[in-house]
């Protein structure tokens, strides 16, 4: 008797692969893995929490961000900043001095804005001031080794306060604490387009993919500016971060990273989108953003102006190191995200929420996951699928599909239900069973005769964590 072949999914660690035909991929690895993630704790792969209405302004929330040293968020809507304590109520602390989208970063206890004008500070989390002396143009800003650090987008100049002085942008040849203004690959093509980190250098992105590395800082001997490579292209000034030892960037070429190598002070460019970056190159504009989510271990990749977010989970899964991705289909147009401890807070649409596993909508629409792996070919005349097993935890009770071949089957997911002892009811008035398992499992004898074999979940409501499927299967 011929043995049966065994497709085992080992619950697709490895995410979506749109690098190669459906019929290529391998049995670990997805063509759809839509509004689903994986859990970064246990590494399996789950529906996406639900979102939260926390704040509805009416119009469009464009940036947040928490002052952790005085306990508050800040959100801007066009050119106006406000501030909420418990998101629930807020107040406005003023305006903006330019137009462009607000980046902030902290600087000791005051908080520092730049928007595309004189550079701001909210100091004590209540007031907003302008420093009068800073750039005219500073369209972002950062801080390190107690100098912040602006530049605009019309050059590249990258410049630098004084030493512990935010207000201080003046230069003094005789004081090498003073402010300073450094040309980052001048003369050649370009513009800075976004600054970023990378271990203890400094990668300057510019127009025309030439990116360069800044070692040391403008008072020691040693500093320097180097040329790193001539084909990273950064979409956007937000369409980079750094985690751990690498620097991320989002361009026309996809989705990739710097890495320091071997070599002392050397860094090498690294294809992170490999199983997606086709798409990703024929889907991007200058609405491309990257935002890092450290509580998850994603970082979420916003590609042009809609709702579909990439959710990149950066631990590494295959073995040159890359992680594995996911898609989340947002209801409004993601703008920023805010993590705080084990909170992650969206500013999207008119309205900022917060992402909440006990619900399985997103501003009160119904979440759908689906997740469908590669396709099997018949390599002979047909493939006899023998049995399936399809193993689920439930997190939210609902219903779901499953497709395997041509079979389909219904699939209920129920929730576990509160135990005998904690309940206040009588017993005569309950409705459902005393205790019912948070497991799904349907195993299905017999799937037919198929030209072609792909396995299609669908979970319409409620959310679940995949734990098991497999199917076993004879060539004919």
């Amino acid at each position: 008797m011929a043995e049966f072949s065994v497709m085992n999914s080992q619950g697709f660690p490895y995410g979506i692969n749109w690098s190669r035909p459906p019929e290529s991929i391998a049995d670990t690895e997805l063509v759809k893995a839509e509004n689903c993630e994986y859990d970064e704790e246990d590494g399996s792969i789950k529906t996406v929490q639900g979102v939260t209405i926390k704040i509805d302004m009416g119009t469009s929330v464009d940036t947040l961000f928490y002052d952790n040293r005085n306990a508050c968020y800040y959100f801007t809507c066009g050119a106006f900043i406000y501030k909420t304590e418990d998101m629930s109520t807020y107040v406005k602390l003023g305006q903006t001095t330019g137009t462009s989208k607000a980046v902030y970063t902290m600087y000791g206890g005051v908080c520092l804005v730049a928007s595309g004008g004189l550079l701001q500070a909210i100091t004590g989390g209540n007031t907003l001031t302008t420093v009068t002396g800073s750039p005219a143009r500073c369209d972002f800003v950062t801080v390190r080794t107690g100098r912040v650090l602006v530049y605009a987008g019309d050059s590249d100049a990258l410049k630098y306060s004084a030493i512990g002085d935010y207000t201080a942008w003046t230069n003094d040849p005789k004081d090498s604490s003073s402010g300073q203004s450094i040309n980052v690959g001048y003369k050649d093509p370009g513009n800075i387009i976004a600054v970023d980190f990378l271990s203890k250098a400094i990668m300057v992105y510019k127009e025309g993919g030439r990116a360069y590395k800044i070692v040391g800082e403008p008072q020691d001997s040693d500093y320097a500016v180097e040329p790193v490579s001539q084909t990273a292209y950064c979409g956007s000034q937000r369409a980079t971060v750094s985690v751990d030892s690498k620097s991320y960037y989002l361009g026309t070429a996809g989705m990739m990273s710097f890495q320091p190598t071997n070599a002392y002070g050397d860094v090498q460019p690294f294809e992170e989108g490999l199983n997606v970056n086709a798409w990703i190159a024929g889907n991007i504009d200058d609405n491309c953003e990257m935002w890092r989510l450290p509580n998850k271990k994603q970082i979420w990749v916003k590609t042009q102006n809609d709702n579909r977010i990439y959710i990149y989970h950066y631990i590494p899964r295959y073995q040159d190191g890359r992680g594995a991705f996911t898609v989340r289909t947002m209801t409004h147009s993601l703008h920023d995200v805010c993590c705080v401890g084990a909170l992650v807070y969206v500013a999207y649409g008119n309205k900022i929420g917060v992402l909440d596993s006990s619900v399985d909508t997103d501003d009160g629409v119904q979440i759908q996951t689906a997740i469908t792996s590669g396709t099997k070919l018949a390599s002979k005349h047909s493939i006899l699928v023998m049995s399936r097993l399809f193993v689920s935890q439930n997190i939210i009770e609902g219903t779901g599909t499953i497709k395997c071949g041509k079979k389909i089957r219904n699939l209920a997911f129920s929730a576990d239900s509160t135990y005998a002892y904690d309940a206040t009811g009588y017993a005569a008035d309950a409705t459902g069973y005393a205790y019912q398992e948070s497991y799904t499992r349907s195993y299905k004898v017999g799937g037919g005769n198929n030209k072609s074999v792909q396995v299609e979940i669908l979970v319409q409501s409620g959310a679940i964590s995949l734990r098991e499927l497999h199917y076993e299967y004879l060539e004919v």
